[in-house]
């Protein structure tokens, strides 16, 4: 009789992981989703800026400096950013 008490006991404890993991994919869904966001955001940018040079500035040195700066900008992002958390690594 003791042994079915004893295993009465342990009955309550449940390790519930599904609610835990629900949250961290919730959580990684989202951080993909600003990761994304930025990842195309300096190469929009980029594109348009160098699509609309000729109406920003007269400067070819100005416009060169900020299409270089936004791809620059770009770059660092995959390859520091997106790459590592898009990978999972």
């Amino acid at each position: 009789m003791a042994d079915t008490d004893h295993l009465d006991a342990t009955e309550d404890v449940a390790l519930n992981f599904g609610d835990e993991d629900e949250i961290l994919n919730r959580k990684r869904n989202l951080e993909i989703q600003w990761v994304t966001a930025f990842h195309l955001l300096f190469r929009v940018a980029a594109i348009i800026a160098y699509l609309l040079c000729g109406w920003l500035s007269d400067s070819f040195i100005t416009n060169f400096v900020v299409i270089v700066l936004l791809l620059s900008f770009d770059f660092w992002t995959v390859k520091n950013v997106t790459g590592r958390l898009l990978s999972g690594a």
